[in-house]
């Protein structure tokens, strides 16, 4: 089947098919005009790429686990202990964005502080900072 095709009965553009055949997750056979011609069990690899993908697991992780999955032998317990270790990857990013959002918290209410403070000295005698500087040229 064309790529086209392909693309239809799995969902995936054909341009994502293109991308998977050049990092040699799937393999097209070329017709004599020079088409790429895909075998029919493809389309269950492509399934199983897309999904992989929409779990987030990377390329280089699908290339990985794909020949068990062709071959058969790839388990569901293998597959749930895959699912598993991505969640913990997961847990990792959400704590790491968590302690970046505390610390874009604790920046800002510094920066407040500094601004209040600022703005209760007298004009005379301040030090030039970004923030006072900018108010002197608004006035």
């Amino acid at each position: 089947m064309r790529v086209s095709e392909l693309a239809q009965r799995t969902g995936v553009s054909a341009h994502r098919l293109r991308h998977y055949e050049a990092s040699g997750l799937i393999q097209a056979l070329r017709s004599s005009s020079g088409y790429r011609d895909f075998a029919d069990r493809t389309v269950r690899e492509v399934v199983f790429i897309a999904m992989s993908r929409d779990l987030g697991f990377s390329l280089k992780d699908i290339a990985e686990t794909l020949p068990r999955y062709r071959a058969g032998t790839l388990t569901i317990d293998q597959m749930v202990e895959s699912m598993r270790s991505r969640i913990a990857e997961v847990d990792q990013q959400i704590a790491g964005q968590r302690a970046l959002r505390r610390k874009l918290v604790s920046h800002i209410a510094w920066l407040e502080r500094r601004r209040r403070a600022s703005e209760q000295q007298p004009a005379r005698g301040k030090p030039a900072t970004p923030w006072n500087t900018a108010r002197r040229s608004q006035r």
